[in-house]
Parts: C-alpha cells; sequence; structure tokens
C-alpha cells in the first residue's frame, strides 16, 4: 500500500513551498497527498434580523482553492475542509488516514510569543506521535526536491522512536540519501558520544544507520553546534528528536529545537519519542 502525507495548509500563498516539497518528496515514493484546512470556529455571517448564518461561501471558497492547488500537483492529492477544534480535528485526520508523514509550514517569526501563535503544528508531534516535517516559508525553489544529505541531531543518552516514526524507514531506505548522526559536545568533553552512537545504530530510522559513525562538533550551544554540522554536511534536511516537556516550555524557557528552528532554512524533520 502506498504511503500517505497529510499537510496541513492555511490556503494562503505561504502553502506554496510546503505543497511543492511534500509532492517533490511525495513524487519517488509513490506516495499520495491529502489536504487539510482547519476552520477552528465555523464562521458566520450576521443578518440584520434572526441569529447568525454559517458562511458556507467563505468554506466553499477554501474548499474550491485548495482544490486548485491539488490539482497543479504532480502527485494524488485529495483535500479536505474540517470546522472544529484544532488540535481535535488534525487528530481525527490523523486517525483516519493514519499517514507515514505529517507535513506543515514554518513562518518566519520575530520571536517565541510570535513563533506560538503562528506555527501551531508546532506541538503535533509530541502530542500525537506522528513525525512532522516544517517546511521554511522562503525555501528556495532550488531547494523543492528530496533530501540528498541528512543531519540526525542527538545527545549522548539512549532514546527510541513512536511506532509512527519508525515507520519512515522504509522511505528513508527508498531515498538512499546518506544519513550523518551528529552530537555537539562541549570544549573539554570531546569522548562524549558512545551511548548516542549506540541508540542512533538500534533506532530503526534507516538501515544505513546500523553502521553509521558519529560526527561530533564542539560547541558550547547545541543549535549553532548543529547548524555548522549541517554546513560542513551540505545538508539539506535536518532531523531532531521531540523529548515533548510542552511547546510552551520550549518556547519561552529555551530548547535546541526552538532555537535550530527559528532560523531554518532547511526543511525540520521533527520526530517524536516514546514515552519511558
Amino acid at each position: 500500500m502506498n504511503p500517505t502525507f497529510v499537510v496541513l495548509t492555511d490556503s494562503s500563498p505561504a502553502d506554496e513551498p510546503t505543497l511543492a516539497y511534500a509532492a517533490a518528496l511525495a513524487a519517488p515514493l509513490g506516495a499520495s497527498l491529502h489536504l487539510v484546512h482547519v476552520l477552528d470556529t465555523p464562521l458566520a455571517t450576521v443578518l440584520a434580523y434572526g441569529p447568525p448564518q454559517p458562511d458556507t461561501e467563505y468554506v466553499q471558497a477554501v474548499h474550491l482553492a485548495l482544490t486548485q492547488a491539488a490539482a497543479r500537483l504532480p502527485v494524488p492529492t485529495t483535500v479536505e475542509v474540517i470546522e472544529g477544534n484544532w488540535q481535535g480535528a488534525h487528530e481525527q485526520a490523523l486517525a483516519t488516514y493514519q499517514p507515514a508523514l505529517l507535513i506543515a509550514g514554518l513562518t518566519a517569526t520575530n520571536g517565541p510569543a510570535d513563533e506560538w501563535l503562528s506555527n501551531r503544528a508546532l506541538p503535533l508531534a509530541h502530542q500525537t506521535g506522528y513525525p512532522l516535517l516544517l517546511v521554511p516559508e522562503y525555501l528556495p525553489k532550488a531547494a523543492v526536491h528530496p533530501p540528498r544529505c541528512v543531519v540526525l541531531a542527538v545527545e549522548d543518552q539512549p532514546f527510541q522512536l513512536t511506532p509512527q516514526g519508525q515507520t519512515l524507514a522504509p522511505l528513508f531506505d527508498q531515498l538512499a540519501c546518506p544519513i550523518t548522526p551528529v552530537t555537539v559536545v562541549p570544549p573539554g568533553d570531546e569522548l562524549r558520544g558512545a551511548v548516542a552512537l549506540q541508540a542512533v545504530q538500534q533506532c530503526g530510522l534507516a538501515a544505513n544507520l546500523v553502521h553509521s559513525k558519529l560526527h561530533r562538533v564542539r560547541d558550547a550551544h547545541p543549535a549553532s553546534g548543529i547548524w555548522q554540522a549541517a554546513d560542513e554536511s551540505e545538508a539539506d534536511l535536518i532531523i531532531l528528536l521531540d523529548q515533548g516537556h510542552g511547546w510552551l516550555h520550549k518556547l519561552f524557557s529555551g530548547s535546541v529545537i526552538a532555537d535550530v528552528l527559528r532560523y531554518s532554512q532547511v526543511p525540520v524533520l521533527l520526530l517524536p519519542l516514546a514515552a519511558d
């Protein structure tokens, strides 16, 4: 059975890089796309007399715009507009389609509060267990292609992917792109990383990781170390492990994920970890 990718949209021009990248990734994998747009609360038209009425014209316009966008994509694509609770609607779509991957745009922001308001999909990886691929709003057209070189950032500790994350293994094997595990170590502790390497080799994300070697980067700041490793390997996809702890905590208390996403110029894949 061919895989499905669920793509979260807001039916705006900012969706274009996300849809283009999703299609470019789906094509060599024989995957189909399902575009999902959620209206938090049904929009209403206020009449001069009587109660407000649902704004069906707006819903139809959104559906039409997404249908037209889907028709331009080179892979099989379906469309769904859902009215209801934002998180619940997306979890419903995931339960229905059980996709191999959840894809969303990554809006450029100016700080933690802006990030929380603009990138509402960010907590979904940890909340649902599904891997979440984030595509930068200003991704260059030249970068719209399946990954050719990947960096997997890990800490020096054991980890286990969720069952949904492990289902990515055949897709990465089919893409056959090299994946370099990277850990950032503070100056003076360059030998750290043995536990991380063992966890990477046993995680089941891709067959070529079984015999992988760990790339250590010396830096006091994990995010800058990850970017250094990505630059050195010319990576066009960064994989980060999402350990949870709540997205508000990550944004306002600081986290490697928030720091990497804030300045990302390449797609970032969040892999949620299984509970201990």
